[in-house]
């Protein structure tokens, strides 16, 4: 056990905070967004999700559901968490689990198609690094 330092000083961390959501439709299908030419990305397919702002996670994510797919959303859940640097910046994800109060899907500029597919479906899509993560570690039981 090292010694203890009266002058240790922790560094502060920062990290930026992204969130993903699975969206469960009655049929316990999830909601896969297509990434149009206009957003980074374009092309590929993803969750609903974006950067946490100063804001109470919960409200971000439910703000990105409603931003992005104009849906409200119930038992938003959180279900798992992973972190990596990106270039120089420490990056923080967080992914959720919760159901559609309906499943009328109204796309923003942010993406140009979307499907209702089951895990193992969406897992053979061309998805982006982040969405594959929370795609993977998604069960049925976790709804």
């Amino acid at each position: 056990m090292a010694d203890f330092d009266p002058n240790y000083i922790p560094q502060k961390v920062y990290a930026l905070i992204g969130q993903k959501a699975i969206v469960v439709n009655r049929k316990n299908q999830i909601l896969i967004l297509q990434r149009s030419e206009k957003s980074g990305a374009g092309g590929k397919w993803s969750l609903p999700g974006g950067a946490l702002e100063i804001e109470d996670p919960y409200e971000g994510i439910e703000r990105e559901i409603r931003e992005e797919v104009q849906l409200e959303v119930s038992g938003l859940t959180p279900f798992c968490l992973k972190s990596r640097i990106d270039n120089e910046d420490f990056v923080v994800i967080i992914g959720y689990v919760c159901r559609p109060k309906s499943e009328e899907v109204k796309l923003n500029w942010e993406h140009g198609s979307y499907k209702w597919l089951t895990r193992e479906e969406a897992l053979q899509l061309d998805l982006t690094p982040d969405g594959r993560f929370v795609v993977e570690q998604f069960s049925d039981g976790l709804i």
